[in-house]
């Protein structure tokens, strides 16, 4: 019975979007408000698309041509934030002052701020915060960590002392060859230049 009731939501949401987009051209305020009205409800559960997608005041479908967009960055740390990171990055004990300072810095996220053109409103989409940044980079698995050391154990055990002296010596040993034979060959013709003049 579950099955068969989220595949009529699924059906009605899909035919609510169709409806949606046949009407959004018809009028300044048109039938689709109403539909995606009722498709956005919360409570029945049925909303597959993104918050970006339409104006979370309007309902209006936002279209490159009809909202503006711009991002807000996070936050940057002020100086009580960045004396409890050092604190908590040295491992000494933090106070609770300090802990709730942290606690809304990992939490601070960008907000994407959407500019609706036909009711003048803003609507605001938070973004990742750096708590979850945080987490995503301290929690990485065993098999990448070796990924990632390989090429410097690799890099290490070439370079052994007999490969790096032959490296490092064989381009200087060539150059010097070519210049000393340059020499001798130059040499070698004015000392046949002064014997023809000699003899």
């Amino acid at each position: 019975m579950s099955k068969t009731k989220t595949l009529l939501d699924e059906s009605a949401s899909n035919f609510l979007i169709q409806a949606s987009l046949l009407y959004k051209d018809t009028c300044v305020h048109p039938v689709h408000q109403i539909i995606l009205l009722l498709f956005s409800d919360s409570s029945k559960g049925c909303r597959v698309l993104p918050d970006t997608a339409v104006c979370s005041f309007c309902y209006q479908w936002l279209q490159p041509d009809n909202h503006t967009v711009r991002l807000r960055p996070k936050r940057r740390p002020s100086a009580q934030v960045q004396s409890a990171l050092r604190r908590e990055a040295r491992g000494k004990p933090l106070s609770m002052v300090q802990k709730d300072l942290l606690q809304q810095f990992y939490k601070s996220s960008s907000v994407l701020m959407a500019t609706c053109h036909t009711c003048n409103r803003t609507s605001r989409h938070k973004g990742m915060g750096r708590e979850f940044i945080t987490l995503s980079r301290s929690h990485s698995t065993p098999g990448s960590t070796g990924k990632h050391k390989a090429p410097s154990q690799v890099s290490i055990s070439t370079n052994t002392p007999g490969s790096g002296s032959t490296s490092s010596k064989s381009p200087g040993a060539k150059g010097k060859n070519w210049v000393v034979q340059r020499l001798s060959k130059i040499l070698m013709r004015e000392d046949g230049q002064d014997k023809k003049k000699g003899g």
